[in-house]
């Protein structure tokens, strides 16, 4: 075999490779955290939960998911509580999955991730039901070569906003009080990309923490001592919708401008 004949079968072979490692990241499934009552948006979320809330031609969750099967993401499944019939619904039309957490009303967001253990099988996007953002935050994060990441952002100035400190790229501590961070150097969006690795971590820590009912799931993350990843986008357009004026800013401000 001559040099270059050589030379292209070790290329096609080496290309071979990097394929499957893709295949074998390839992150196939998704989780929303659906469970929260929304109380500081009544009236609007006296009958639906706040992901049903309507901005523009869809709902936020519908919107969510439309987005993350575009971007290849095929199962679905959303941690549900509070009206959780309205998300049953939903996936009985859509093919997808739910799980509920019981004690939606007096537990945080990390138990209601730890009670989706049975179907969370794998590698995993999480996000938060209440958000309405550019669809490029899913697919650059998709596209992350890291296994466990925080997507975040410039500084929105929307108020109510998650700040994180970063060292070296990765998650060292967030707050939403500046003062809790040697440094403030972006904003949580709550939408992050999770191993099967750092998940059966966080369920470990839910086992034996005795907050572990009533924290949220990122102050879990950012205290598991497992390196996550920053992925910073300084412009996305994104919004959290908690509260009428959040609301106002999404239909004004960012609806407009995304695709």
């Amino acid at each position: 075999m001559n040099s270059y004949n050589f030379a292209k079968l070790k290329l096609i072979a080496n290309n071979s490779v990097r394929l499957a490692k893709d295949m074998e990241k390839r992150i196939d499934t998704a989780v929303i955290l659906a469970a929260g009552k929304g109380t500081r948006l009544r009236p609007y979320t006296q009958d639906i939960p706040k992901g049903f809330m309507q901005v523009g031609n869809e709902s936020l969750v519908e919107r969510s998911i439309r987005i993350l099967k575009e971007s290849g993401i095929r199962n679905v499944i959303i941690g549900t509580g509070y009206l959780s019939e309205h998300y049953e619904k939903l996936a009985l039309e859509n093919d997808l999955q739910t799980f509920k957490n019981p004690d939606y009303s007096n537990t945080g967001s990390f138990h209601t991730l730890s009670c989706g253990r049975d179907l969370i099988e794998d590698d995993f996007l999480l996000l938060e039901s209440d958000l309405l953002y550019h669809s490029d935050a899913i697919t650059k994060l998709i596209g992350s070569e890291d296994d466990d990441v925080i997507l975040c952002s410039g500084f929105t100035q929307s108020n109510d906003e998650v700040y994180v400190e970063v060292e070296d790229d990765r998650l060292k501590n967030l707050s939403k009080d500046p003062k809790d961070l040697v440094s403030v150097d972006a904003e949580l969006v709550g939408i992050w990309k999770i191993s099967f690795e750092l998940y059966n971590v966080l369920m470990t820590h839910h086992e034996q923490a005795t907050d572990a009912m009533t924290k949220d799931y990122e102050v879990a993350i950012a205290n598991s001592n497992h390196t996550v990843n920053v992925l910073k986008m300084n412009d996305l357009v994104w919004c959290e919708i908690d509260n009428e004026a959040h609301l106002n800013r999404a239909k004004e401000n960012i609806l407009p401008r995304l695709d």
